[in-house]
């Protein structure tokens, strides 16, 4: 599912709003594998191809999820030693599996399959429920946070610390594949624009969890819904 862009950030009691790190948005592919003796993992992208090969280290996620077989939407993301994203890391892992000294990590933001059966029929707010309940997080497996009704202060907020954007997604849409909705609407960031008294000062990078250092920045109370 694809989002029509938005021309400004808006608050709304209506919408999820989430930050994006700019990642390479993948499907995480979790079924079972009875000559391996474990779940199959594969991590396809939106040309079909499957990094997994390239990913050794998200190969975890598998035994992460339960209520297999299972679909996840997310975003693989390289994020550096403070925990901001690795653009040229995470290029150059896709194109020839080059390794750096940061790990990859997925980012999940919804659930399209579980327990073998499809939910994308399911509002958002449904199908977030079910994704935290299945979700084991790890340093490798990371829900998407998301807030609700303060869609402007996050985009600020996004915007001073370099993430791309905003996804704005409606808590009543159902997931429809292959479709660009205006049930999700897409902000796209513009770095530096920030209101000063919105964003607190930095704060160092948890050392075992880096790509939480982002999240945690954000002056915002978020809500796993």
């Amino acid at each position: 599912m694809l989002a029509k862009p938005a021309d400004t950030a808006f608050d709304s009691d209506d919408h999820m709003f989430e930050p994006r790190w700019g990642g390479r948005r993948v499907m995480a592919f979790i079924e079972p594998d009875v000559s391996a003796g474990r779940p199959r993992l594969r991590l396809v992208d939106d040309d079909g191809r499957d990094l997994a090969p390239l990913l050794p280290e998200l190969a975890s996620l598998a035994d992460l999820v339960g209520d297999q077989p299972a679909i996840l939407d997310g975003e693989v993301v390289i994020p550096d030693k403070v925990g901001r994203m690795d653009e040229e890391a995470l290029v150059a892992r896709l194109a020839n599996g080059e390794k750096t000294e940061s790990t990859p990590v997925y980012l999940a933001f919804d659930l399209l399959w579980a327990g073998g059966r499809p939910i994308i029929a399911q509002p958002l707010l449904r199908r977030r429920e079910r994704l935290a309940k299945v979700v084991q997080p790890a340093s490798e497996l990371v829900i998407l946070p998301g807030v609700v009704r303060d869609g402007i202060d996050l985009y600020f907020a996004v915007s001073q610390q370099g993430l791309h954007g905003v996804m704005a997604r409606h808590l009543r849409s159902p997931y429809l594949p292959g479709r660009r909705s205006e049930l999700w609407r897409w902000i796209a960031s513009r770095p530096g624009e920030m209101p000063l008294h919105v964003v607190p000062d930095p704060i160092a990078a948890p050392a075992i969890r880096p790509v939480l250092a982002l999240i945690q920045r954000l002056p915002l109370e978020y809500q796993e819904d």
